[in-house]
């Protein structure tokens, strides 16, 4: 609606990474082959009906994952079924939420994968172009501030060490996506 109606940019929010990076249950994802096809079914429309540049904004939701749908419980843990979660730190997001792993090395090497195979698929789905999610306390944004980033390592402290993750996986995603794009 919003590509019909003029706009010259259109972004679609927060798809995940992984199904571990999903925040609840109905996030919509990048991270398997029948994501490529249902997004491509929506970038054909857009470029066929209108001149609007679509966006694909790629994320992860650290801290505040395996939460309910919104209108079941904002921010609340499921009730079963809850999927691991990791972070910069091992700070839960609230009072009432999971305990979050802190996040190893390997950990951020296969996340960062991850990012690198959701921005090749975001190509295969015609998108004009892929955003990082770095807000809303999700994982980037958790090793970038400094009250959820309580690390001792190359990672924590300073805030050229918080940064070295977040453009760590934001270097790993302009490689993998065209240069014309």
């Amino acid at each position: 609606a919003r590509a019909l109606g003029g706009a010259g940019l259109v972004f679609a929010e927060m798809s995940c990474v992984s199904p571990d990076a999903r925040i609840t249950p109905g996030c919509p994802g990048m991270y398997a082959p029948e994501h490529v096809a249902a997004w491509r079914r929506v970038t054909d429309f857009v470029h066929a009906h209108s001149r609007a540049k679509f966006c694909l904004q790629l994320g992860h939701s650290g801290a505040k994952g395996s939460t309910r749908l919104g209108w079941e419980g904002m921010d609340q843990p499921l009730e079963d079924g809850n999927w691991p979660i990791m972070a910069a730190s091992a700070l839960p997001w609230s009072d009432g939420n999971a305990v979050p792993q802190e996040m190893t090395r390997a950990d951020m090497d296969a996340t960062i994968a991850d990012y690198v195979q959701a921005v090749k698929r975001a190509e295969r789905a015609r998108f004009d172009m892929v955003e990082l999610h770095a807000a809303h306390g999700y994982l980037i944004a958790s090793f970038i501030s400094p009250l959820t980033n309580k690390r001792t390592d190359e990672y924590g402290g300073s805030l050229a060490n918080r940064l070295r993750f977040p453009l760590e996986v934001f270097r790993a995603m302009r490689k993998a996506w065209p240069d014309e794009k």
